[in-house]
């Protein structure tokens, strides 16, 4: 077989094996790329998040480390939206700080109904009541009463949602 021959025969191998690779993994690097784009990242024992069925998280970042998540039903997200337990002691230092992390009582709920805007960040423990709304890119450091709006850094309440559903 001369050079030209093998050159010819190596391309339609080459174009074999991407069809076979393509046709075989295409459909679960689609899936991993939605799941990274899209999907929650979730830090921590999975075993502490809570999430019912009809909440929409997006791609929510939840951190686990000091405490649960629960997100209750009809509750949904924007995108960007960070639920954080963890947290660091601040009296130890150096590697003792990088692994002082609480295990517990940093308990973060989200009630039914509510909305955590685009780019929000939520520093367990806190509860956000039901049906409550936290505006975008807002800091959420302590519980949220139920049918209010809340915003800013931190978060405060703007104002409170009189129609409530019957």
């Amino acid at each position: 077989m001369d050079a030209e021959q093998h050159a010819e025969i190596a391309a339609l191998v080459e174009e074999r094996v991407a069809a076979e690779v393509e046709a075989r993994l295409g459909p679960l690097v689609a899936e991993a790329v939605e799941r990274a784009l899209w999907g929650p990242r979730v830090y921590g024992d999975e075993r502490k998040l809570h999430v019912h069925p009809t909440a929409v998280v997006n791609d929510a970042l939840f951190n686990l480390s000091s405490g649960e998540i629960t997100v209750e039903e009809y509750a949904f997200f924007g995108h960007g939206v960070a639920i954080l337990t963890g947290t660091h002691d601040i009296t130890l230092f150096d590697r003792d700080r990088q692994v002082g992390v609480p295990k517990s009582g940093r308990d973060v709920v989200i009630g039914r109904g509510a909305w955590v805007s685009t780019n929000a960040l939520v520093l367990g423990p806190c509860r956000i009541g039901e049906h409550a709304v936290v505006a975008a890119g807002s800091l959420v450091r302590a519980d949220v009463p139920p049918y209010t709006v809340v915003g800013g850094v931190p978060a405060r309440v703007l104002s409170t949602i009189t129609e409530r559903p019957s």
